[in-house]
């Protein structure tokens, strides 16, 4: 995939909660868009977003009343061009989540050192939602 320093795109989604879904498609919008430019993107759920992660929230989510798109197709569509979703382990278990319930486009589990690893790395660029 990437190669070089504009390459690579973390994500930190944080205040993207399944209560306020009007903010919950644009960070999967954001991946789907930097994956689509050849970019190696990876996103990282903490706080309540990571319930986003869980098996059938993102489904009954849409941006607006009147979009006909879920949360869940944009997450389908950012996975299948190989956006790597991780959910922070700290929020998984403050959300009382059972890691058994994440869906299976999530990656795995990686909390702030993973982030922050991203952020003090020259070879990649981050944003947060």
């Amino acid at each position: 995939m990437a190669s070089d320093a504009l390459d690579r795109l973390a994500i930190l989604v944080w205040a993207a909660e399944p209560d306020r879904p009007q903010r919950c498609a644009t960070p999967f919008y954001f991946a789907t868009a930097a994956a689509a430019m050849d970019c190696e993107v990876e996103m990282y759920f903490t706080a309540g977003s990571v319930r986003l992660l869980e098996v059938g929230t993102a489904e009954s989510l849409h941006a607006d009343a009147s979009a006909s798109k879920s949360v869940a197709a944009f997450l389908r569509e950012a996975h299948a061009l190989g956006v790597r979703m991780f959910a922070c382990p700290t929020a998984v278990a403050a959300c009382e989540l059972s890691p058994l319930r994440l869906r299976p486009e999530c990656a795995g589990q990686a909390g702030a050192a993973s982030y922050l690893g991203r952020v003090l790395d020259p070879a990649w660029r981050t944003m947060e939602f």
